[in-house]
């Protein structure tokens, strides 16, 4: 309801937008607001229209898309936290946001082309990006560690639990739970990869108009990123695995008839 009253009233600040795009060097990610999964996700998309249709001057125009990517990160953040990866809101998010990158990415090239220098413009607006795509890759990162935590809870606590006291429905049900929490895991690395995969196409074309310098800068940064995700998958890796010593339900109800046999038997 907050983002439809601003769409409102939107005009009236279409000539200031932008000023507080490179105030701050710390970025976080706005209210989600509406979501693609919402019916009136329509009038948050016209707002913006708007905004981009009002805003003449192509160095804006640029920034507005770094901006609005970050929009579709924060509505990526809230759907793949209430709802997971395998949502309809999801893909059209990652559509719009790779949109928004690719349109930046050619208003720097058409700059280009009229003889600008552009090297600045692109390094505020890879900056910019790289600041929120740090933010979505820690939403995927968080929502991983959320359900390992799932996990862990019901294969050391629940259906320890369970298997104590032979209730082989309960057990059923809890590893049903856990093959699920298996998939969604799974499912969150694929689309954090395929997110990206399609992001850094559209990433490097911004990248190769800035400076030799800042290239090289940049290549850096990306490399101790890379290294520190690897050290990262290699300390999970070795992370001891939960204790998990299933009985079979097969197992558990021959143990239930074998002291029935028993009795017959002294009988």
């Amino acid at each position: 309801m907050k983002k439809i009253i601003t769409t409102v009233i939107l005009i009236s600040s279409l000539f200031v937008s932008g000023t507080a795009f490179a105030q701050s060097p710390q970025v976080t990610l706005p209210s989600a607001g509406l979501t693609p999964e919402s019916s009136f996700y329509f009038l948050d998309r016209l707002g913006e229209n708007l905004r981009q249709f009002f805003t003449f001057n192509p160095e804006a125009k640029a920034k507005l898309q770094i901006e609005f990517a970050g929009e579709r990160i924060a509505e990526i953040k809230i759907i793949v936290e209430k709802k997971g990866v395998n949502t309809k809101g999801i893909a059209i998010a990652e559509s719009l946001l790779r949109t928004n990158v690719a349109y930046a990415a050619e208003i720097v090239s058409e700059e280009k082309t009229t003889g600008k220098d552009v090297t600045a413009l692109a390094k505020t607006l890879n900056d910019e990006f790289d600041a929120r795509d740090k933010l979505l890759k820690q939403t995927f990162k968080d929502a991983r560690a959320q359900l390992k935590a799932q996990r862990k809870e019901i294969n050391t606590n629940l259906l320890a639990e369970a298997r104590r006291v032979r209730d082989t429905e309960q057990i059923a049900v809890l590893e049903a739970q856990l093959n699920d929490i298996d998939e969604q895991i799974d499912a969150l690395g694929q689309k954090k990869d395929q997110l990206e995969n399609s992001l850094q196409n559209e990433q490097e074309k911004i990248e190769d108009e800035m400076s030799e310098n800042d290239q090289k800068e940049e290549e850096l940064e990306q490399k101790e990123e890379q290294e520190l995700e690897e050290a990262e998958e290699v300390a999970e890796a070795e992370e001891p695995e939960e204790v998990d010593e299933p009985k079979e339900v097969d197992e558990i109800e021959e143990d239930v008839e074998q002291p029935k046999e028993e009795e017959r038997g002294n009988n």
